[in-house]
């Protein structure tokens, strides 16, 4: 009875944080681990891990600073108390280029916004991922950059000016796409924009709400998500996350804790998907150094490890079972071009490449025909009373509640 109602407690470490610089080469992904352990893994096995951290000269398990060889004495001793204690991992990627791409078709193409952005062409979670594909296909260094600039602007009148040149910019390589249709959908677009920069409204947005675009709050948004399920499907209450301390970004991981675990827990159904925004309800969310958390020591193994292993690096064999068992107790979010193609195929590659009856085909062509016409409408009533999009009473029979979640939280 007593393991039954022991909550879940999460340990967070990351590597690869460059902050608002996304661009070094060094460093092209962010990664971020959790320890989630039932009970306080800190006051129920921290004595043991200092113990074993005594046995390579250590006061505290840094795997980067051990290496491979010191690693490799104890990685036994640590899989034993891992066994032990039941524990799982979760490692979350986020690749910088495909965050990028992400953001850049979320802020341009978001047909709440955009006028003349067909509904379905953003609000069909595979159509939206295909457009960020193609969009990512046409983008060059310079542009990346003069968007990632634009999106991190402070001054409103700054973003808005900066906005319509990138846009050209985009079009003129359009050609580069092999199919009409999605020239004609980006371009149409793009268009858009760079006649009305001003139905754009990420140039509001706060500074708080601009680290958002960051990797790791991006991650930490995976991270809470995936804890939420695991409490979800175990029927257990997540007590705490415990985070490896922050100086730049310490604020905002908590203020982001807190929008999440307070949301409503109310059901958002849109477009064929059902999903809630809240996470991890009336958990703590406590921020330690590492040295002083013995939970965060196991995440920055499990992290160590696994980049060890994405380099190609030959694995001794007590690290290679230690790791082993991290990836075979735990699950993975890898919010990258290939992950992401990966999990579509999984979920729409038959309803993509499939037999499709023509009963399907037509509903599907009535879907388009009445999109266009609503889209034209859109843009003819945009240029009488200059309100995006979501700012209008729809039509009746029109849905209006759960937007499409950006591309960059899944």
């Amino acid at each position: 009875m007593g393991e039954a109602r022991t909550p879940l407690f999460a340990y967070v470490d990351e590597s690869g944080n460059t902050g608002r610089n996304i661009f070094d080469t060094a460093q092209p992904d962010y990664y971020t681990a959790a320890l989630v352990s039932r009970g306080d893994f800190d006051r129920n096995y921290g004595d043991k891990v200092r113990a074993i951290a005594g046995r390579v000269g250590a006061t505290a398990i840094h795997a980067n600073e051990l290496g491979l060889g010191r690693l490799e004495t104890i990685a036994d001793d640590l899989l034993r108390l891992l066994h032990r204690a039941g524990a799982t991992f979760f490692v979350s990627r986020v690749e910088k280029k495909y965050l990028l791409a992400t953001k850049m078709f979320d802020t341009l193409f978001d047909s709440g916004e955009n006028a003349a952005v067909p509904w379905h062409a953003y609000n069909l979670k595979p159509l939206k991922i295909i457009g960020a594909f193609k969009l990512a296909g046409v983008i060059t260094d310079d542009i990346a950059r003069d968007f990632w600039k634009c999106l991190l602007m402070p001054k409103e009148a700054d973003a808005r000016a900066a906005l319509p040149p990138i846009c050209e910019a985009i079009k003129a390589r359009l050609d580069i796409l092999p199919d009409a249709r999605s020239r004609e959908l980006l371009g149409q677009g793009l268009d858009w924009i760079i006649a009305h920069p001003e139905c754009v409204q990420f140039a509001t947005e706060q500074k708080l709400a601009k680290q958002g675009h960051f990797p790791n709050l991006v991650a930490f948004a995976n991270l809470l998500e995936g804890l939420q399920s695991m409490s979800s499907r175990l029927n257990k209450k997540i007590a705490s996350i415990i985070h490896d301390e922050q100086n730049e970004f310490g604020r905002t991981l908590s203020s982001w804790h807190g929008l999440f675990s307070n949301a409503s827990p109310d059901v958002i159904e849109w477009a064929g998907e059902r999903y809630s925004l809240q996470r991890a309800p009336g958990s703590l969310f406590v921020m330690k150094p590492d040295d002083q958390s013995a939970g965060i020591q196991m995440a920055d193994v499990a992290l160590w490890l696994y980049g060890q292993w994405l380099k190609g690096k030959d694995l001794p064999e007590n690290c290679e079972r230690l790791l082993l068992f991290i990836l075979a107790n735990g699950w993975h979010n890898d919010f990258s071009f290939k992950g992401v193609e990966h999990s579509l195929l999984n979920q729409f590659g038959e309803v993509m490449f499939g037999d499709m009856p023509e009963e399907k085909l037509e509903a599907g062509r009535a879907l388009v025909k009445m999109s266009e016409e609503r889209r034209v409408a859109s843009m003819e009533q945009y240029e009488i009373d200059g309100l995006p999009p979501f700012m209008r009473t729809p039509p009746p029979g029109v849905a209006t509640a759960g937007p499409a979640a950006p591309l960059a939280q899944g």
